[in-house]
């Protein structure tokens, strides 16, 4: 249920019949430089003269989606055939053959987890979803997907972000993409957000294993998964991580702790890294 325990009614913001067409066509256009040259522009022609958020259908998922302010939102409406393909694949692949836990750290309007979601409603396995979200817009978007999608009792939501202690820590909500939103940032509006420790987010969780994680912190990585590497056992380490190094930044080596802890990279591209232990 969205974060008022009103049940979101899919088709609220439906678009006309023309601009959903055009919808329809960025989304089948193949993998290539060439669709996504014809993807964007039918995006283009979509979205003109639309600002609302809009309820549509992307990679079987019903989503309610706000356009105007957030890139990964607007991206995966129209073109999620070209949104981390391979990321969402290897979760998928791994969690219909494991089962198990996913931690989705960073979870924005719920791609990752309602990806992981129905990989373990698929897969017959025992597992769940635990995601942790601050920015306090986008808590309420990804809540509505969750149930858009019925799958409010597969995922547990966490409303703070994690850093290296309990407490509270100033957040900055971007003026213009909600996703690049994080502790010290830059321009936006600021206030302050729970924050606490993986380590004791996943004891509150009950977790005893990890299968995976997927983590987005604008280049905040470190803060959360050097302490958490150090201190927890080993028994909680994620079996695989997926992590964006794109802005990395990091004051600590990362990746030097990952390879120390016995992961090693299994694919890289520009924007993320799949690491498995």
């Amino acid at each position: 249920r969205g974060m008022n325990n009103i049940e979101p009614i899919f088709g609220t913001y439906a678009l006309p019949v023309w601009r959903e067409r055009l919808m329809r066509l960025a989304q089948s256009m193949p993998v290539s430089w060439l669709g996504r040259r014809g993807a964007l522009l039918a995006r283009r022609l979509a979205l003109r003269g639309w600002a609302g958020p809009i309820d549509g259908v992307a990679d079987g998922f019903r989503l309610r989606v706000h356009i105007a302010d957030n890139i990964s939102e607007r991206k995966f409406l129209f073109m999620p055939q070209l949104f981390d393909p391979v990321e969402l694949g290897f979760i998928r692949e791994q969690l219909q053959q494991i089962g198990g836990l996913f931690l989705d750290i960073g979870a924005n309007a719920g791609i990752y987890s309602l990806t992981a979601a129905r990989a373990l409603a698929a897969s017959g396995k025992p597992g769940g979803v635990v995601c942790v979200e601050p920015n306090p817009t986008m808590l309420g978007r990804l809540t509505t997907n969750l149930a858009l999608n019925d799958f409010t009792g597969l995922v547990r939501v966490f409303p703070l972000a994690l850093s290296d202690r309990a407490g509270e820590i100033e957040f900055t909500i971007s003026d213009t993409n909600l996703g690049e939103s994080g502790p010290a940032k830059g321009k936006g509006r600021k206030t302050r957000v729970a924050c606490d420790t993986l380590l004791n987010v996943l004891t509150q969780a009950g977790a005893e294993r990890v299968t995976g994680m997927k983590i987005d912190v604008e280049g905040l990585e470190d803060r959360i998964l050097m302490p958490f590497l150090r201190d927890a056992p080993r028994s909680l380490y994620p079996g695989f991580i997926v992590i964006e190094i794109s802005h990395q930044g990091w004051s600590e080596d990362l990746l030097g702790e990952f390879s120390r802890c016995g992961y090693h990279i299994f694919q890289r591209n520009r924007m993320n890294a799949i690491y498995v232990l």
